[in-house]
């Protein structure tokens, strides 16, 4: 794709690149002492994966600030608005429905050409989720196999198997609602696992296409994971607490009113944490599968360090963070379920780290079949991408969303809605946009 092309799609990701390469050029910062780059996240195990760096490092210092993750764009994107390196860090810990945005608006610098010497240290597919085109936003540091736990008294006590597709999650959530058991959660105000869903089912958003971005919210995935959520709200199969009544969503689940959860390793911890009557009583198994999938795909978004256009030490910032994501000690930090974040690692080789995200009180005597079940769920759904207006699409979806979940509409009626919403949002941006 050639650079005009490259910077039509993704607006100022040419100027971040000639920002970055001006500001390095200007600064004095380590001429007589290390390069110090600071770090924005509020992820448990950064700082102690920032001591590990300080420790093993003379040259460059990593000064870790904690900022809260909803922050993070509107702090970066603020900060490049003025134009002043003072008010950003050189790292940030984003994802990649953040990054897509904040690359698009030029926020964040293109990291593919420093990051390609690395490429065989990080998991495939990694680096290409944190991508528009051919411009690398991130340094990956985590992914999301997505599973399944099962409540298994609730099954075994009715002779039930435990559901493999969502097909089979909706028939046995019939069986048991008359008991009063619901078979899933979902919130109101996060429409993650609707979209995950149509993601894992082959659906992709947005596309580019030659020098526009293709955008289609009706395929056919996109309106299979409408009709699988639409009649899970119908007929009453679902509990409906919002992650925020955390504690509430918690003690339905301890007391086996919620049959089965689909989750990826970092929420385990907060399951153990949070649970006692049915500690031992979870299972882990595979993903529900989407129609044609002999084993069920991943779909769930990649996060990583991102380098904002202002930061005035872009490789220093780069060989910290590749060191931060695949080096045995800070990766180890992060994937530690107690003191870290209970992070499947980006990383070729994650296995060394898989043993420590199993919760063995929460799964039991079944707790053996966790790093099984996790390493079968690490084949992802590849090829999906965010547009560049891709936070202000998600915030307009989860209202959506929460209009289904009242009964206003129906997800189907959503999805139209934000395929209409979506185009008209990128042309009033000047943005080439088909459908």
């Amino acid at each position: 794709m050639g650079n005009a092309k490259r910077r039509w799609l993704v607006g100022g990701v040419a100027c971040a690149l000639m920002a970055t390469t001006v500001a390095c050029g200007g600064d004095d910062n380590g001429a007589d002492g290390p390069v110090v780059i600071e770090l924005w996240s509020d992820k448990a195990g950064t700082p102690a994966g920032v001591e590990a760096f300080n420790a093993a490092h003379e040259d460059i210092r990593l000064r870790y600030v904690e900022v809260p993750s909803v922050e993070i764009p509107g702090n970066l994107n603020n900060a490049h608005l003025a134009g002043d390196p003072a008010e950003t860090a050189c790292l940030a810990q984003t994802d990649n429905r953040n990054g897509a945005m904040l690359v698009a608006q030029g926020v964040i610098a293109d990291l593919g050409e420093p990051l390609e010497p690395h490429r065989d240290s990080f998991a495939d597919g990694s680096l290409q989720s944190l991508s528009i085109a051919e411009t690398v936003y991130g340094v990956p540091n985590q992914r999301q196999p997505i599973f399944t736990m099962f409540h298994r008294p609730t099954f075994e006590e009715r002779g039930l198997d435990y559901p493999t597709t969502w097909e089979e999650a909706i028939e046995v959530g019939r069986q048991l609602r008359g008991e009063g058991i619901h078979i899933f959660n979902l919130a109101g105000e996060d429409p993650s696992t609707f979209m995950n869903l149509a993601w894992q089912a082959g659906a992709r958003w947005f596309q580019v296409e030659g020098d526009a971005w293709r955008v289609d919210l009706l395929d056919e995935g996109s309106l299979w994971a409408a009709e699988i959520m639409q009649t899970l709200l119908d007929e009453d199969l679902v509990e409906r607490i919002s992650y925020a009544e955390y504690a509430a969503m918690m003690q339905r689940y301890d007391q086996g009113g919620i049959a089965m959860r689909q989750l990826s390793t970092w929420q385990l911890a907060g399951h153990q944490r949070n649970m006692d009557a049915s500690l031992g009583d979870w299972e882990p198994a595979p993903n529900l599968a989407a129609p044609g999938q002999d084993v069920a795909l991943s779909a769930a978004d990649t996060s990583g360090y991102a380098v904002p256009a202002l930061c005035e030490h872009p490789e220093e910032a780069v060989e910290a963070a590749v060191w931060l994501a695949t080096e045995a000690e800070p990766v180890a930090a992060m994937a530690d379920p107690v003191d870290g974040s209970g992070w499947y690692p980006a990383v070729s080789d994650p296995e060394p780290f898989l043993d420590e995200l199993v919760p063995e009180q929460l799964f039991g005597d079944h707790a053996d079949r966790t790093v099984p079940v996790i390493e079968g769920a690490s084949q992802f759904a590849e090829g999906w991408t965010y547009g560049p207006n891709s936070t202000a699409m998600y915030e307009e979806l989860a209202d959506q969303w929460g209009k289904a979940m009242n009964g206003e509409i129906t997800v189907a009626d959503a999805l139209s809605h934000m395929q209409r919403w979506t185009v008209d949002d990128l042309a009033r941006q000047g943005v080439n946009v088909v459908e």
